[in-house]
């Protein structure tokens, strides 16, 4: 059944517009699983079609009744809906009622219907993030023994914290618990400790998130992947109240020549944080780190490098050049002229790169052209 509606005033009338939706209400209770999909994925079209808010909150009221009445097989479809419609979820006016309806499944016996309604729940975060039912239905997830249920509590969490960062207060010692926890998966360590990026602006929340950053970054028993998260969030946090210390920063810079890319990016990243001119830093402290960055860019440059090999460099060169700047070292204009250097030859890089590309792509579709105006070739 096709929900566009015929080019005539009286068609596109909301009048015209229930009666799509009643008729796709109907087919979601087909005994033809087939036809329930179908008319489960015609929702978001009937709701581009016609944004009216009456429109709109009676068919996701509708699909809350669904979603509440479903097998788990319906269920995935009709939370995929929701991450397709985002657009409309602020026009909803029974929001507290939809989250009733949602919560039902969140509290049902079955971990993956759980674990759907987690799922939507994430994809509607615009609209259920500041609701308290909301909040502690996902932070009891967390106390689940079912990986995936862990898995999108923490990803509900995550998409939760978007628009509503007060909610960290809520899960902040569940979340450090498990990002503390080595029982837990790395991959989920990750995601937890990402998401306590959004202590950022909480006073509070982010001097206490420095040590445990420090912890989890400089900890022998760490594994990389935790390392890279840990230096992330640490950067994601450093401000004036919270600066980092040379101590710290000399942990950090034995990162730089790491084998490891994405650490050592992420270790160039929060060493560039580092204010060294105004605090109190050993001068041992500052050769140590001088000489790893300097290392750093002494290293044999790749014909064939990237832009975010360039980045590094230019990273690198920026940091020393600060230090050389608090030692009152002469050489610090050099390192200055580096940094640009590195980020104009990374410029280059990439506007030579584009180039290459939009010139493939062109010359990719006068190929095509040439193919179609050959007669007896097909292209």
């Amino acid at each position: 059944m096709s929900t566009v509606a015929p080019n005539s005033d009286t068609a596109r009338s909301s009048d015209w517009a229930f009666k799509q939706l009643f008729k796709l209400e109907s087919k979601c209770r087909s005994p033809t699983p087939a036809l329930q999909v179908e008319a489960i994925g015609e929702f978001p079209k009937l709701l581009d079609q016609f944004p009216f808010p009456t429109l709109v909150s009676s068919a996701f009221l509708k699909l809350g009744d669904l979603f509440r009445s479903s097998p788990n097989s319906l269920r995935y479809h009709i939370a995929q809906v929701f991450g397709a419609s985002q657009q409309h979820l602020a026009q909803i006016t029974q929001t507290e009622e939809l989250l009733k309806r949602i919560l039902v499944v969140l509290y049902s016996n079955d971990p993956i219907a759980r674990v759907l309604a987690l799922r939507l729940i994430g994809n509607a975060s615009l609209i259920f993030a500041k609701f308290p039912e909301a909040q502690h239905s996902i932070l009891l997830r967390y106390q689940s023994s079912h990986p995936l249920e862990i898995v999108a509590a923490v990803q509900t969490t995550e998409s939760m914290l978007s628009y509503s960062p007060e909610f960290l207060e809520v899960v902040w010692e569940t979340v450090l618990s498990k990002a503390d926890d080595p029982d837990v998966p790395d991959s989920v360590r990750v995601q937890l400790i990402r998401s306590l990026q959004h202590a950022a602006p909480n006073l509070m929340l982010s001097t206490l998130l420095y040590s445990h950053c420090q912890h989890w970054a400089c900890d022998t028993d760490s594994t990389n992947i935790i390392r890279c998260a840990a230096m992330d969030t640490w950067k994601a946090i450093i401000q004036r109240h919270n600066e980092l210390q040379s101590v710290d920063a000399k942990h950090i810079s034995g990162y730089v020549l790491h084998d490891l890319a994405s650490l050592r990016r992420s270790a160039l990243a929060l060493l560039g944080k580092w204010k060294p001119k105004g605090q109190t830093v050993d001068a041992s402290c500052l050769n140590e780190i001088q000489q790893r960055l300097a290392d750093c860019l002494h290293l044999p440059a790749d014909s064939n490098m990237t832009i975010v090999g360039f980045g590094e460099l230019r990273l690198a060169a920026t940091v020393l050049a600060r230090i050389e700047v608090a030692c009152g070292n002469v050489n610090a204009s050099q390192s200055w002229l580096a940094a640009y250097k590195y980020a104009a030859r990374a410029l280059e890089v990439f506007s030579d790169t584009t180039f290459a590309t939009s010139s493939a792509l062109s010359l990719n579709m006068s190929g095509q052209s040439s193919a179609n105006d050959r007669p007896g070739i097909d292209p």
